[in-house]
């Protein structure tokens, strides 16, 4: 049974760019549609926890969030950035319930298994345009095979000053829960 987050025709529209020098012309991006919304996460703390040495402790649960998200829901081709100590996902709002319940399973995991405490948000594309800000996509190609998402408008950003403000949160799933 094919999920809706995996029939979205959204990312196959995309165009795709092939020199890099093209990543700063924003005719190659294409708004994210309006029923989208962007996960958004981040380890509390990280700067304190890789210097006592855990960087890649922090690492693996930034990436982490991405590998549950695309795996729950069913397609790795969805636009993401990995930042080091979290990461910042696209999907469409018909997939939200998985998105929101792949957030708090991973939530809980870091929390047990790597002791880090993990903040995570999904904040709505209709919200981002509110505040005037837009999420726009592009697809670079750096190989035959390896696709990267870029992204422009600024909406990302703002998302992830909402979560660190503590809006749009994501509570951890229960103790055991695992993503």
């Amino acid at each position: 049974m094919e999920t809706a987050a995996a029939s979205d025709p959204f990312v196959a529209s995309l165009p795709v760019f092939a020199k890099f020098e093209s990543v700063a012309d924003i005719d190659n991006y294409r708004p994210l549609p309006d029923d989208w919304a962007l996960a958004t996460a981040d380890i509390v703390g990280s700067t304190k926890a890789i210097e006592a040495g855990g960087y890649k402790t922090v690492n693996m649960a930034g990436a982490s969030v991405i590998s549950a998200l695309l795996n729950a829901l069913g397609r790795q081709d969805f636009p993401f950035v990995f930042g080091g100590d979290g990461a910042l996902v696209a999907f469409p709002g018909s997939a939200l319930e998985i998105a929101r319940n792949a957030l708090a399973a991973v939530q809980r995991w870091v929390a047990e298994e790597l002791d880090l405490a993990l903040r995570a948000a999904i904040v709505p594309i209709r919200d981002i345009r509110a505040q005037g800000l837009d999420v726009r996509v592009a697809r670079f190609q750096a190989s035959e095979a390896v696709f990267y998402a870029m992204f422009a408008g600024g909406g990302g950003s703002w998302a992830e000053a909402e979560m660190k403000a503590g809006r749009y949160g994501i509570d951890p799933a229960p103790a055991g829960a695992r993503p």
